[in-house]
C-alpha cells in the first residue's frame, strides 16, 4: 500500500510524572481478550470514549500478572515528530490511525477494533463529515504522537507466569482435531492476551483531497517542496475538507487549538491547522502540557496458544484461531 511519511523535527519540552497507572477499563497486562467476539469494545478506549468500558469483557487468566511486567518511560531524550502522511484510500487512513496496534494473526487489526463502529462514528472520530468517507477521496494526516509509558511483560513471560489452574487443566484436556474445544476455550477465556500497551496521546488532523490536488501535493513533497508550499497545500485552497484538530484523549487540547492554531488563508479566511506548530516551539510546549498521558496509543495482543507447552497442540490451537481470525477479517 502506497504511503509516504514526511517528518519535520520539532524539539519539544516534555513533562512526565513518576506515577504508574493503568489505563481506563480492563486494558491491563496479561488479561485475556476474545478478538472474535468482544475486541471491538476495546475501541471505546481508543476512540476516547471510556464511559462504556464497564461493558468491556476481558478475562483474568494469570496469577499476579503485574509481577512479570515492567514500565518503561518512553519520552525521555525523545525527539518528537510532526508527521505528514499520505493515504490514497480509507484502508490506509485506518492503518495510520492504528499504527501502534498489533494483534498476532491479524493482518488488519483495525477491522477488529472498529467492528462496532458506524460510518458516522468513524467520520466523527476523524473530524470530517460523513461524505468524506465516500469513494474517490484521498487523505493526508498531520499528526503528533506522544507516547509516555510502555507497559510490557518480561520476555520470558509465558515461562514465568502461572496460569489459573482451570485454564491449565483445559489446555491439558484439549484434544487435537476437535475444533469446538478450541472455540469454546476462546469464548470462555480469550483468544489472545495483552502482552503490552503504551499510554500517551496523539493529536491529529485529517485533510480530504480530490485526486488531482492530492497528486499535486504528493509530487511536491517528492520534489522537496518548501515549507510555504506545504502550508499552502494543507490549506482550504487545495483541500476538499479541513478536518478538525483532534486528540485521542484530551478535550483540553481540542479547545486550545481552536484559538491558538488559527491561520489566515490567502483569501482572507481563517482556518485551524495543526501544521501551524511547525517551527513554533512555544506552541509545542503549550500543547504538550495539555496532552493526556493515560490514553492507549499502542497495544500488542499475543495468542493464548503461546502458553501451551506441547508443540503439536500449540500448533493446532494456533491454526484453528488463525482460520477464525482471517474469516472474521474478511467478513468485516
Amino acid at each position: 500500500m502506497e504511503a509516504l511519511a514526511v517528518v519535520a523535527v520539532l524539539l519539544l519540552v516534555l513533562r512526565t510524572d513518576g506515577r504508574v497507572q493503568g489505563p481506563a477499563g480492563n486494558v491491563d497486562i496479561g488479561r485475556g481478550v476474545d478478538v472474535l467476539q468482544r475486541f471491538g469494545i476495546i475501541g471505546d478506549v481508543l476512540y476516547g470514549d471510556v464511559s462504556s468500558t464497564k461493558e468491556m469483557v476481558t478475562h483474568d487468566i494469570i496469577e499476579g500478572a503485574d509481577r512479570y511486567a515492567e514500565v518503561l518511560n518512553v519520552t525521555k531524550n525523545h525527539t518528537n515528530l510532526l508527521n505528514i502522511t499520505f493515504c490514497p484510500d480509507l484502508d490506509c487512513l485506518f492503518d495510520v490511525y492504528f499504527d501502534g496496534f498489533q494483534v498476532d494473526l491479524a493482518d488488519k487489526p483495525w477491522k477488529l477494533l472498529t467492528t462496532s463502529r458506524s460510518r458516522h462514528m468513524i467520520s466523527e472520530r476523524f473530524g470530517v463529515p460523513d461524505i468524506a468517507m465516500g469513494f474517490g477521496q484521498k487523505f493526508v494526516i498531520v499528526s503528533y504522537k506522544r507516547p509516555v509509558k510502555r507497559i510490557k511483560t518480561f520476555d520470558n513471560f509465558t515461562q514465568l507466569a502461572e496460569l489459573k489452574s482451570t485454564i491449565s487443566e483445559k489446555f491439558k484436556c484439549m484434544s487435537i482435531g476437535i475444533e469446538s474445544m478450541v472455540t469454546d476455550f476462546i469464548t470462555e477465556h480469550g483468544s489472545h492476551y495483552i502482552d503490552e500497551y503504551t499510554l500517551g496521546d496523539t493529536v491529529f488532523q485529517v485533510l480530504v483531497y480530490l485526486p488531482v490536488f492530492y497528486n499535486k501535493f504528493y509530487k511536491c513533497v517528492l520534489n522537496n517542496c518548501s515549507e510555504s508550499d506545504t502550508a499552502l497545500l494543507l490549506s482550504p485552497v487545495y483541500t476538499e475538507y479541513q478536518g478538525q484538530v483532534l486528540s485521542v484523549g484530551s478535550d483540553a487540547v481540542e479547545k486550545w487549538v481552536d484559538t491558538n492554531l488559527q491561520v489566515e488563508s490567502k483569501h482572507g479566511h481563517t482556518y485551524v491547522s495543526l501544521y501551524a506548530l511547525k517551527n513554533r516551539p512555544e506552541l509545542c510546549n503549550e500543547i504538550v502540557a495539555l496532552m493526556d498521558d493515560q490514553s492507549v496509543v499502542g497495544l500488542h495482543l499475543k495468542t493464548m496458544s503461546t502458553f501451551i507447552p506441547e508443540p503439536v497442540k500449540r500448533k493446532w490451537f494456533t491454526e484453528v484461531l488463525d482460520n477464525h481470525v482471517k474469516l472474521r477479517e474478511v467478513n468485516l
